[in-house]
């Protein structure tokens, strides 16, 4: 028996406003739904989104903002849309695209959409692995398709029941089926993943590196079980529009394995600052710090000046209140201060009247800008309004040695850390002498938060032990 004897599978192509699910909208859509091996119901309609349909869209389709004026909105036909795609196998060329569209526009009107789903372009990899390319462009020219209006939604639909008819008669029913089964039964992902990259991933702890099809980093990320995190993205790509665009671009999948939750942390902070990936925005390195320091006046007085910096040293830690991403944060945050403590303003910076600050007229400031408030006074206050932002000292009276008790990997590796900067790393393998990479002594804000984290809340996962930095001459390096 054929497999279009079985089914039923639904055809089905999108034309939208733009890339993103999330706040695009389809401007046409066709589909075919076909029973044991026949069409028995079809759908063909442009879709007004309520929007403006962007050039580079009409350039693509030839669907313009006139033709649109008409046409129904997708809640006026989302019954009709629905109950056509009711429990078929929902089939198209890159089918993440599709069914995100799809499932966002029925999200949008209260219904849901969860249906399997085939993608030909994996069928298409799967079935012919010697060619380069499994566009639906190619598969047209390749197998001599009708396709007369290209980019449009209805007959780039009929290309793919085309497709599907040519390949059984190519390959026969069995490995066809094979073939859709194996998709059907694999968890989801991205059409330009080798579904061998995903069973190859490790079960431990470790980072992971998404990249694009030229190699260029897309994201890196950590987790303590390598393999379960990169599936939870590909699980979540609909919902969520970064993890959606990863989707899209995602070629390979690089990792790393460490030997517990902290080294991961840890890597990937300095994956971030050397890669530069571009879903990452946070743990990016600034090119300098912006350093709320704290100095007196002649008076006594405790002011507040912001300082950009690019290192830190340890001594200077105690001269620190605060460190900022951009002076924005630091104004906002100044402000805030200033009002929750009555502090004065012109004490800060923000301010360069004579005499009593603006805050000290509303009755504000206590007045330390006109020696009204002693300098002890304000000054108590002020670094008590800061208690929470400053850098902690450093717990320990020399370098230590920081090793995690579980370890999921065949390696340990134990860190030298001294003044919340990593010095070295000593790396273990049973029957190898330890291996020793030095780390130049240099404040990280991402690293400094890491440790200080893992050290407050849990510190039970760690061995800790002081470690004179003689021991580590002699070792391999």
């Amino acid at each position: 028996m054929s497999i279009l004897e079985g089914g039923p599978f639904v055809f089905v192509d999108v034309e939208t406003n733009g890339m993103s699910h999330v706040t695009g909208h389809v401007i046409e859509i066709g589909a075919i739904r076909v029973e044991n091996g026949e069409i028995v119901r079809t759908f063909n309609k442009l879709i007004d989104p309520g929007v403006p349909v962007p050039a580079f869209i009409t350039r693509l389709t030839g669907i313009r903002q006139e033709d649109l004026k008409d046409a129904p909105t997708f809640a006026a036909v989302a019954d009709e849309l629905h109950d056509l795609l009711e429990g078929a196998v929902f089939v198209a060329h890159n089918v993440r695209f599709d069914y995100s569209f799809l499932k966002q526009e029925f999200k949008r009107v209260n219904k849901t959409f969860l249906p399997k789903q085939v993608c030909t372009v994996k069928l298409s990899r799967a079935l012919y692995p010697e060619e380069r390319s499994h566009k639906l462009e190619s598969l047209i020219q390749r197998h001599g398709f009708r396709a007369v209006h290209r980019h449009r939604a209805y007959d780039d639909a009929h290309v793919l029941w085309q497709f599907l008819h040519h390949v059984i008669a190519t390959f026969g029913t069995d490995t066809v089926a094979a073939a859709i089964g194996k998709q059907l039964r694999s968890p989801a992902i991205p059409k330009g993943i080798a579904p061998e990259i995903i069973r190859n991933l490790p079960e431990t702890s470790g980072v992971y590196i998404f990249e694009d099809e030229q190699g260029k980093p897309l994201y890196v990320g950590k987790s303590i079980n390598i393999r379960k995190r990169v599936m939870q993205h590909f699980g979540n790509d609909h919902a969520v529009s970064s993890e959606f665009k990863i989707a899209q671009a995602i070629n390979h999948v690089r990792y790393e394995e460490t030997p517990g939750e902290l080294a991961a942390l840890l890597l990937e902070s300095k994956l971030v600052k050397e890669l530069q990936p571009l879903h990452n925005k946070r743990l990016r390195k600034a090119e300098k710090l912006l350093l709320a320091r704290q100095t007196k006046n002649a008076e006594g007085y405790v002011t507040v000046d912001l300082e950009e910096s690019s290192v830190i040293e340890p001594s200077e830690y105690e001269s620190i209140l605060a460190i900022y991403p951009r002076r924005g944060k630091a104004r906002e945050s100044f402000e805030q201060i200033i009002k929750d403590f009555e502090l004065c303003p012109k004490l800060f910076g923000l301010e360069k009247t004579k005499g009593a600050c603006f805050s000290h007229q509303l009755k504000r400031c206590r007045g330390a800008c006109v020696g009204k408030e002693s300098a002890d006074d304000y000054n108590r206050r002020l670094l008590m309004a800061f208690e929470r932002k400053r850098l902690q000292a450093w717990p320990y009276k020399s370098p230590m040695l920081v090793l995690e008790k579980q370890v999921s990997t065949d390696k340990e590796v134990a860190l030298v850390v001294d003044q919340w900067c990593v010095l070295a790393e000593v790396t273990q393998q049973e029957y190898c002498e330890p291996v020793v990479t030095m780390h130049d002594k240099a404040f990280d804000l991402d690293t400094y938060k890491i440790l200080t984290s893992f050290l407050n809340t849990k510190l039970d996962k760690l061995w800790i032990k002081p470690f004179p930095l003689e021991q580590l001459q002699g070792l391999p390096v």
